[in-house]
């Protein structure tokens, strides 16, 4: 029996969004040659939000696992990751790295889905939301997820959402007031 706390995984989450304010010289340069003074335009506010990624390992009914929760070899059990959005404004480019734990789990082929449900909503409206399939396979214009093999072990064990260089999938961004959750399926070894 293994526990399932051996399911934590690393996970990046990057955003393309501005977290620092770069100071302006209030001059530009004119195309055709020389410069342009220009006047102040008076100050720029940037507000930015951190956006949580909640990572959980659910049995197939949907109910979430507790931390430390007791699992079997063969028990096939779903990881729901999710980032929600709890502002009026549009998250663009996120972008997710989940290495699994191959010698603790197994990824099932074709077991990928997304959905997009309001913000805060509860794990049971998650689950409920309206899920769609997601290719395994890597590059745009497929979707927005794939996994891949990283090299230790044979098998997939590396779950990119968004346009990371190495694993280019589509561009993921997550609308205001919106929470997007990937989900796939593994047994435990």
């Amino acid at each position: 029996m293994r526990l399932l706390s051996r399911a934590i995984c690393i996970l990046a989450l990057v955003l393309a969004w501005p977290f620092a304010v770069l100071a302006a010289t209030n001059e530009a340069t004119y195309p055709g040659g020389g410069g342009v003074a220009l006047v102040p335009s008076g100050p720029v506010t940037v507000n930015s939000v951190q956006l949580a990624l909640v990572k959980q390992a659910r049995d197939l009914a949907g109910a979430v696992l507790a931390t430390g929760a007791t699992v079997t070899p063969g028990q096939t059990i779903s990881f729901v990751l999710y980032v929600d959005n709890t502002t009026a404004y549009p998250a663009n480019d996120i972008q997710i790295t989940d290495q699994l734990d191959e010698s603790a789990f197994t990824y099932l082929t074709n077991s990928m889905e997304t959905a997009v449900v309001p913000s805060g909503s509860n794990d049971a409206a998650i689950w409920a939301g309206a899920w769609s399939s997601l290719s395994d396979l890597r590059g745009a214009p497929d979707d927005l997820a794939s996994i891949t093999d990283s090299g230790g072990l044979a098998g997939l064990d590396r779950l990119t959402v968004g346009a990371i260089a190495v694993q280019a999938n589509q561009t993921l961004n997550v609308s205001g007031n919106t929470l997007r959750a990937i989900r796939f399926r593994a047994t435990v070894n």
